[in-house]
Parts: C-alpha cells; sequence; structure tokens
C-alpha cells in the first residue's frame, strides 16, 4: 500500500504481473512507482520547457512575454498536445521499457485473442499552475473511441501529486459497465472548459496521489477527473494513451486515424501509412 495513497500500488521490483493485470482488468487501473527515474523526470521537464518556451519552432505555440522562471513555463500551458512530435527525445518515451513492461501485460488483458501488438495514438502534457483549474469527470474512450475497448491511459507524474496540488480523481471499477457516459458543457469555476460527463454516482471517488516518477495506467471507460492545483508548487504530468494494433481508430474525421507509432507486434494497417500529428496547446 502507497502511504501518501488509500488505493493499491505495484513496485516494479517486486510486483506480480499476473496479479496487477487482474488488478487493472478489476479494477480499471493500476498504479506503479518508480517506474521514471529522476534523470527521466528531468529530462522530460527540460524538454516541456523548451517546447513552452518556443524553442521548437510550432505554430501551437506562441512566442514568450518577458524571461519566466523554468517553473512558469513547465506549466504555462495546461495542456500542449503532442509533444513528442516537436521533442525527439520525448518521442523516445513512447516506447520506454519500464513502461512497455506493464503495457506489455495490460492493453489487451481483457480480449482473449489479442496477439500483444499495440500502438500508441496520443501523448499530451497536462500541467497546473498554482491556482490553476482541474479537469471535469470524462473518459478518454469519449474522444478516442475503440472498437475492443483497449484504450489505456497512462499517467507519469513528474512532480508528487497529492490532493492539494490537484491529484487525479477516479471511479475503481467504473469501467466495467462499458457505458460512455454522454459530456455536456458547464460553468463550473474550478474546472477547465472542457465538457463534463455527467449521468453516474461519483460517492465512490478516490483521489490518486502519486509520488514523483510514479505512473497510473487506466482502462479509457474509467470515470476520472482532477481539481484545482491549491497549492504554490507546479504539478507537470506527461500522459500517453495506447490501444490494440488491430484496432480501428474512428477519431479526428478519419475512418482509421494513422498519427500513430507502432509500439509492439505488426502493425495490420501499415499499407494505409502514417501520418503526423497536428500538435496544439491550450492555457486553460
Amino acid at each position: 500500500m502507497n502511504p501518501m495513497t488509500e488505493i493499491p500500488c505495484f513496485n516494479p521490483d517486486t510486483l506480480n504481473k499476473d496479479i496487477l493485470t487482474r488488478s487493472y482488468i478489476d479494477d480499471g487501473y493500476a498504479l506503479v512507482t518508480d517506474l521514471i527515474a529522476e534523470d527521466g523526470r528531468t529530462e522530460i521537464k527540460t524538454e516541456l520547457i523548451k517546447i513552452n518556451r518556443g524553442d521548437y519552432p510550432n505554430e501551437a505555440i506562441a512566442p514568450v512575454a518577458g524571461q519566466p522562471g523554468d517553473d512558469e513555463l513547465l506549466t504555462r500551458y495546461m495542456y500542449v498536445g503532442e509533444p513528442h512530435v516537436m521533442s525527439p527525445a520525448l518521442a523516445t518515451y513512447i516506447k520506454h521499457p519500464g513502461l512497455c513492461a506493464i503495457l506489455d501485460a495490460v492493453v489487451g488483458a481483457h480480449i482473449p485473442f489479442w496477439d500483444g501488438a499495440y500502438k500508441c495514438l496520443q501523448t499530451m502534457a497536462v500541467s497546473k499552475k498554482p491556482g490553476g483549474n482541474g479537469s471535469p469527470w470524462h473518459q478518454d474512450e469519449h474522444p478516442i473511441p475503440t472498437r475492443d475497448r483497449s484504450l489505456t491511459g497512462v499517467w507519469i507524474a513528474l512532480e508528487e501529486t497529492t490532493t492539494e496540488n490537484g491529484c487525479l480523481w477516479i471511479i475503481p471499477a467504473s469501467h466495467k459497465s462499458g457505458i460512455i457516459y454522454e459530456r455536456y458543457n458547464h460553468n463550473l469555476p474550478d474546472v477547465d472548459t472542457m465538457t463534463i460527463a455527467r449521468g453516474f454516482d461519483d460517492s465512490e471517488a478516490v483521489p490518486v496521489e502519486m509520488k514523483a516518477g510514479s505512473v497510473l495506467f487506466f482502462n479509457g471507460y474509467l470515470l476520472h477527473s482532477s481539481k484545482k492545483n491549491r497549492s504554490a508548487g507546479h504539478r507537470p504530468a506527461l500522459t500517453m494513451h495506447y490501444c490494440t494494433a488491430s484496432t480501428l481508430l474512428a477519431r479526428k474525421e478519419e475512418r482509421n486515424y494513422r498519427g500513430v507509432t507502432q509500439v509492439r507486434g505488426d502493425d495490420p494497417y501499415q499499407e494505409e501509412g502514417y501520418t503526423t500529428p497536428q500538435t496544439w496547446a491550450v492555457m486553460e
């Protein structure tokens, strides 16, 4: 048990993958500690600072005014979409050995005929400055539909995340129903403007407090959110999403989205080619 949280977690040096996989299937998530070492976290944060400062020329990132410090730059944008496109160093984390050791077990764990092949379909920096808003309840499968329910989120804590600085909240086992809850516009003051999922009971929600370098793996149907950063510190995180190689991705107005990176096994759609994902950024 992680002393920072009430939810179970796994240590990569001692974990039993069968138990972890069963937990992921039953609960919809698995929290693994100490997957990204300090030098890796430093590299990721350094690259995010470069991106937010505009060191990698990109239409999504506006010029920096003045000379902000590194912490301010790190959380300049609440969301930066597809940062791996701008930073070759960040792109290497898509196939990070520690992450893939877990992904090898969980991406298609619920599919009896999964052949072990999977792809990465998105990366995103999700950062909160002091006072930064949270994210409303949602499921990642809503905007990223997979045909086999294999969407797997990877949430990397680059600093300690707590209830005070806006950690994730989840509803364990909320993935089991297979329901995608409708999302609505809202005027809630302490979360961002992303639409909010409604129609479920959130009384069983629990916080996921994480040590720096810990990683949460979670099913695309799992309901999750975060709250406002009420601390004086910055809370940066890097997220990635994976799914089986065989599933069609009807997203971004494409029949089979091809802005993907093949990670394991063969890509059955390789003949369709690949595209470079479009980068984007949002302040709040």
